[in-house]
């Protein structure tokens, strides 16, 4: 078995406690870990954090070479925020999934979003959807809903049953 083997062996051994969950698959674990590794693959750095953390990840092709560091008593999301940052690399979640990539490609993929979100907002069709409240005033909500609306979209207000009534578009988020 070689040093990283033994390592996670260690890890895994001494750190996690029964029950150690993603919290709603957005938040990273924050749990202390003490850590020195050698020249270690980046990969194998990544699946010993998926595992103490035990968080889902995954990575492409694109992620390859080595890493040395020394944790003593570091939080587990600011120590692999250090080693993906001295690689070049970002994180995003999809899901319930931790995702790295380098930051050109999430950056790029992120500006692909924003452009297709854009041209989705100005050409798809109206949707109009009348919402009856039951224990909030129309009038009173109206201006919450209008703040989330795309600029075609609107609102009214029928004070007579209590509902508004949204017209925009429904283009993913």
């Amino acid at each position: 078995m070689g040093r990283l083997g033994r390592v996670v062996g260690l890890v895994l051994a001494c750190c996690i406690p029964a029950g150690t969950a993603l919290a709603q698959g957005r938040a990273l674990p924050r749990r202390t870990l003490d850590l020195s590794v050698h020249r270690a693959d980046v990969r194998d750095v990544l699946r010993l954090f998926a595992e103490v953390g035990d968080v889902n990840i995954v990575y492409g092709e694109e992620i390859r070479g080595e890493v040395s560091f020394r944790f003593r008593n570091a939080r587990w999301d600011d120590a692999l925020r250090a080693i993906l940052h001295s690689k070049g690399l970002g994180m995003e979640w999809d899901g319930r999934i931790l995702r790295v990539a380098s930051f050109e490609t999430l950056e790029r993929e992120r500006a692909a979003r924003l452009a297709d979100r854009h041209t989705c907002e100005d050409t798809a069709p109206l949707r109009t959807r009348v919402l009856r409240l039951s224990h909030a005033r129309a009038a009173d909500v109206a201006p919450l809903i209008r703040a989330r609306l795309t600029p075609r979209g609107s609102v009214e207000v029928d004070e007579r049953t209590n509902s508004v009534v949204v017209r925009d578009v429904a283009c993913p988020r």
